[in-house]
């Protein structure tokens, strides 16, 4: 007996034209099935995860639902692109950081209440749930959400999980944990998992089956052995130009000296010294919730708390004068947590624009330049909340950029990116950190997208 089809979309045509994929697409998911959508940033699989829940009127073709109940209650998605807005109001960039804002946020355990208690107990100890309960949402390191993300979603016991880039910002072992409790959820509760990955070369192993899709196209349904392996050779040979220069010659670049800094009764960072040099080049690792994004608020004067600390940024002692704009124009960033505050419905031209210092202009020819260095001048009029959650990131990289600074700070900056975009952006950092005294600091749960120029670790 052929198990149940859940869900079955026939050569659909939605009707919103800007959304619209290129061809009429078809997909099947059936009981016990786990389809991974595999594609390149931009290639349409946000549309069509929208599609295959109802999400669109459909202009052509069919969509037919054979579920327990309502499509909200038995399909769930969990998106990562704005995880922090699960608040009563919306996120905005350093909230995480301001003390009031952490006491009016509603704890992770009071969202946390509903579902049998039997099963809330297994995917609380599976997701590791127990030590977030009693914090602020506002206080979750981005790997932390997503945890909490997926236990809210899986809470309800829906029939189909539909999960949006579900690895990024997860550590080794929370990945392997999350795969495991994937492979619990299908198995013992029959749940049906469509989710949404854009490497080819990493796909979970408990994935039975794989639609792959490329400028708007959707292939045939195959199963995970039918699937072709596709190498990227990962040479990328950018044409830098003039757009990097040498920096100033500061003596040391960030200097931290016994900090001690803690949120209620947990301690991230006791008697903490750290000092990076003008030109070096570092990794920052370490598990989720080991303070890296605290670390780097820090740097990027971002956290109040910086000034009741013993902390020298760009050879200045933090609190003696200095405005946050005097420190932010050394430094170029990206964040998790800046990505989940950009929520304009502007130009990419515009997003692109805004990372220069206030009062300093720049005009569209050299903003198109720093686009074409990342392959991204196609965006350039694109509406910023049109693109893909990866696109967003990779303009985000870009502005990072566009100043030329002297500290670039990137927080995972190739979550949710394709290879292609990966192998590019390292590419434009390799050309970055090849100008003297240039300095980086660089955060990725991934050892392979460690940049070659990277000689020193720090390890939380």
């Amino acid at each position: 007996m052929n198990p149940k089809t859940l869900i079955s979309l026939s050569d659909g045509v939605i009707s919103n034209p800007l959304r619209r994929l290129a061809a009429p697409a078809s997909f099947e998911l059936r009981q016990g099935e786990a389809i991974a959508l595999i594609g390149p940033n931009g290639s349409g699989k946000s549309t069509l995860l929208e599609m295959i829940r109802g999400g669109f009127y459909l202009r052509e073709g069919s969509l037919h639902l054979d579920l327990s109940g309502d499509s909200y209650s038995a399909i769930r998605v969990v998106k990562f692109d704005n995880a922090y807005s699960t608040t009563e109001t919306q996120y905005y960039y350093q909230q995480r950081w301001q003390a009031f804002e952490r006491e009016a946020s509603p704890l992770a355990g009071e969202l946390l209440e509903e579902g049998e208690s039997e099963w809330r107990r297994q995917l609380f100890s599976m997701l590791d749930i127990e030590p977030l309960l009693g914090r602020e949402i506002i206080s979750l390191s981005s790997g932390e959400l997503r945890r909490f993300s997926i236990a809210r979603a899986l809470l309800r016991r829906p029939d189909v999980l539909i999960l949006e880039s579900p690895f990024i910002g997860l550590d080794p072992a929370t990945r392997q944990a999350l795969c495991s409790l994937l492979e619990q959820v299908m198995h013992s509760l029959g749940v049906s998992i469509v989710m949404s990955l854009t490497d080819i070369e990493r796909i979970p192993p408990m994935v039975t089956h794989i639609y792959l899709m490329d400028g708007g196209r959707i292939s045939r349904k195959m199963t995970a052995g039918e699937v072709p392996v596709m190498k990227d050779n990962g040479h990328f040979d950018v044409q830098a130009g003039n757009l990097f220069c040498e920096a100033p010659a500061f003596g040391k670049v960030v200097e931290m000296r016994g900090v001690n800094i803690g949120y209620g009764e947990r301690l991230l960072f006791s008697n903490f010294d750290w000092t990076v040099h003008c030109g070096e080049k570092w990794n920052v690792t370490g598990p989720n919730g080991s303070g890296k994004s605290t670390l780097l608020s820090l740097v990027n004067a971002d956290n109040p708390r910086a000034y009741s600390l013993d902390i020298t940024l760009f050879d200045r002692r933090r609190g003696t004068g200095e405005s946050i704009w005097d420190i932010k124009r050394h430094i170029g960033y990206l964040s998790s947590e800046m990505h989940s505050s950009f929520r304009e419905d502007i130009p990419v031209l515009e997003i692109v624009r805004s990372g220069f210092d206030y009062g300093c202009h720049a005009g569209d020819d050299c903003l198109m330049q720093w686009l074409k260095l990342f392959g991204a001048e196609h965006l350039a009029h694109r509406s910023y909340l049109t693109l893909s959650s990866g696109e967003q990131r990779y303009v985000l990289l870009v502005r990072a950029f566009v100043k030329d600074p002297d500290l670039l700070i990137l927080d995972e900056p190739f979550q949710g990116l394709d290879p292609a975009l990966r192998h590019r952006a390292a590419a434009v950092i390799e050309a970055f950190c090849s100008r003297k005294n240039k300095t980086l600091i660089f955060v990725t749960h991934y050892p392979d997208e460690i940049p070659g120029v990277v000689t020193d670790t720090l390890r939380l």
